[in-house]
């Protein structure tokens, strides 16, 4: 079984800041649903841990595994690379096209919507062919959460993959 969490709120979350490759650690509040997260894992004996290489998705992991299960990282699974929108209110940019599988705009610096399926398709690729009977953790973020959607589930009939949208330290199992 795979189990995919989103990382704890940092200080952009709180701002409504887009985040996506900057490097920002947990704020005590994402510290504290890491916390109460492992709490609620404490049963899983989980394989492995797979988290981003982002220091958010990095923290999260590693307070879950509590040092008795192995945390590898996976580039593939690191945020989308939001380029040009980085920093920015999430009410500065048109969100509903950015998100748009159909539309895959192009951008001077941001990741298109196909590339980043792309990208995570090719991990689930790979996670099933050598982890499939295992239970496995991934801990990465609400942009490439849709992706993760999207693989097991269908593109949306919107077209917009972030309807699949989930709350920080949220557990999703596919």
């Amino acid at each position: 079984m795979l189990y995919v969490i989103r990382h704890g709120k940092t200080d952009w979350n709180l701002k409504n800041k887009i985040q996506g490759r900057a490097d920002i650690p947990l704020n005590n509040f994402g510290i504290q649903e890491a916390i109460i997260t492992k709490r609620l894992l404490k049963q899983m004996d989980f394989y492995k841990i797979i988290s981003s290489p982002l220091i958010r998705a990095k923290e999260t992991a590693e307070i879950i595994s509590n040092h008795q299960i192995p945390v590898i990282t996976d580039a593939r699974i690191v945020e989308r690379d939001f380029g040009e929108f980085e920093g920015l209110s999430k009410d500065d940019f048109d969100s509903s096209s950015f998100w748009n599988y159909a539309l895959n705009y192009h951008y001077d610096k941001a990741e298109s919507v196909q590339q980043l399926l792309n990208r995570v398709y090719n991990f689930l690729d790979e996670y099933k062919t050598i982890y499939e009977k295992k239970d496995v953790l991934v801990v990465t973020h609400s942009g490439v959460i849709p992706a993760i959607c999207c693989y097991f589930k269908g593109i949306p009939k919107n077209n917009n993959i972030f309807t699949y949208h989930f709350k920080t330290c949220e557990i999703i199992k596919f």
